[in-house]
């Protein structure tokens, strides 16, 4: 019965998940098309429509932390190299970390960065212009270490789990491609490789794939239950 809770739950997770990552897809338009060099532009395109800028940054650090129940499922039902296998999934929960502050940086600027520029003086906004700017590089950063660290490492838990019982192989080649995508256009994040054409792009593909399969994957988990309940 325990098993069958566990299941239903990452599940559940899963399915919530992919869809609070949807929601924080159509957020993240609002971000890639904001002028960050325009500080007080960007500040008051906050101020005076916050809910697009929250809409990326709430449900994706919602739905980060409910991939987790997923992706400690799948780590289990690894029963080959241990080692190799704990190693993997540390890497991914440091990623997931890394994201996590970088959604948290992003809130910020929301609430608290935002509305104490647009109070300054022209004289202190072009001070405070430049910690702004800071945080902004603080958060890409961590975004670019927790997609890459996440997305690699998510990665090789599915080709580690390719053989297992638990999600079928077609899956995992969809997941393992989609999570190879999200990685490689996480570079995006760094400002040298931010106008490389379709770097952006290739991110939201990814990402986007990614979020269909942990909802596939949520939909199979709660069918497993059932299965698991009937014999």
């Amino acid at each position: 019965m325990n098993q069958i809770s566990n299941y239903r739950f990452a599940g559940l997770s899963g399915l919530l998940s992919g869809i609070l990552y949807i929601l924080s897809i159509i957020g993240l338009q609002s971000y890639i098309s904001a002028d960050l060099e325009n500080v007080s532009a960007f500040t008051r395109n906050m101020m005076d429509s916050p809910t697009m800028m929250l809409l990326y940054g709430w449900p994706g650090l919602l739905a980060t932390l409910l991939i987790i129940p997923v992706l400690i499922l799948l780590s289990q039902n690894e029963r080959g190299n241990n080692f190799l296998n704990r190693s993997v999934f540390l890497i991914t929960a440091i990623g997931l970390s890394f994201i996590l502050v970088g959604y948290l940086f992003h809130l910020a600027l929301n609430y608290f960065y935002a509305p104490a520029f647009q109070a300054l003086d022209r004289t202190q906004q072009s001070i405070f212009a430049i910690v702004f700017k800071t945080t902004i590089g603080l958060q890409d950063m961590f975004w670019l270490l927790g997609d890459l660290f996440a997305f690699l490492g998510i990665g090789a838990l599915m080709i580690l789990h390719s053989k297992k019982d638990l999600f079928p192989n077609w899956l995992m080649i969809f997941g393992t491609t989609a999570s190879g995508l999200a990685a490689l256009g996480s570079i995006s994040f760094i400002p040298a490789f931010k106008s490389v054409p379709g770097l952006s792009i290739l991110f939201i593909m990814g990402f986007a794939l990614f979020t269909l399969w942990e909802m596939v994957a949520g939909v199979i988990l709660l069918r497993y239950k059932i299965q698991i309940s009937a014999t």
